[in-house]
């Protein structure tokens, strides 16, 4: 006699494999929460409905998780307008001078060209050179005297070692401080001019981006000049 096969019929042993089985991953959301509450509200057994205070347990569920929907959704659209403000005043630098550590900068011939050293300690002296940024040479050098921990400002006039106007070209700070028979290396920041701005999401920071095609964090422009 053969098996008599009948689609459509789940037996006892299929629906305990289907629990057993594991399920997919899925996001509850506040629309899922709200159709199983009403199926159960359904189906419930009316000889043994359910108690008011589980109504109010698994309500004041639906209510925190509707409240942290919102809020999750607010602090989005508050990050959205951050962005969109900073990306602004970012944009409002483009055209400025600013001033940047390592800048190289282009010197259209002759022309004076601002900057300043940050000083960690008192120096016997401050020897600023003037390099070709192409070639490394240094066009020329000054020394800047004794000074005091602190920001120390100076101008190149845009001459070389004979007094005569630089060639135009891109042109770069090197520094040092000098103290006795000692010296080191320090930041020297060079004035350049902001091509564009943009916004980094990974950072969360707006970023500057030079004459040189170097980028900066906006909150590194420490000086600003037209």
């Amino acid at each position: 006699m053969s098996d008599l096969n009948i689609g459509g019929i789940r037996t006892t042993a299929d629906l305990r494999a289907e629990a057993a089985a594991p399920k997919a991953e899925a996001d509850l959301d506040r629309n899922a929460f709200l159709r199983l509450f009403t199926t159960q509200l359904q189906n419930q057994n009316p000889l043994d409905p359910m108690k008011n205070e589980a109504f109010v347990a698994q309500l004041a569920q639906f209510s925190s998780l509707e409240a942290t929907t919102r809020m999750s959704d607010s602090l989005d659209q508050f990050v959205s307008t951050q962005s969109s403000e900073k990306i602004m005043r970012g944009a409002s630098l483009i055209g400025k001078n600013v001033f940047a550590n390592g800048a190289v900068m282009n010197q259209p011939g002759g022309s004076a060209l601002s900057g300043y050293v940050k000083l960690d300690q008192a120096a016997d002296n401050v020897r600023l050179n003037v390099l070709d940024a192409g070639t490394g040479q240094i066009v020329n050098a000054m020394d800047l005297g004794p000074h005091v921990a602190g920001e120390v400002g100076f101008d190149w006039n845009g001459g070389n070692f004979d007094g005569e106007a630089a060639p135009a070209g891109k042109y770069l700070f090197q520094a040092e401080i000098i103290n006795g028979d000692a010296s080191r290396g320090i930041p020297v920041y060079g004035q350049t001019r902001v091509q564009g701005v943009s916004f980094n999401d990974d950072l969360g920071q707006v970023l500057v981006e030079i004459s040189d095609g170097k980028t900066l964090a906006l909150s590194e422009v420490t000086r600003i000049s037209e």
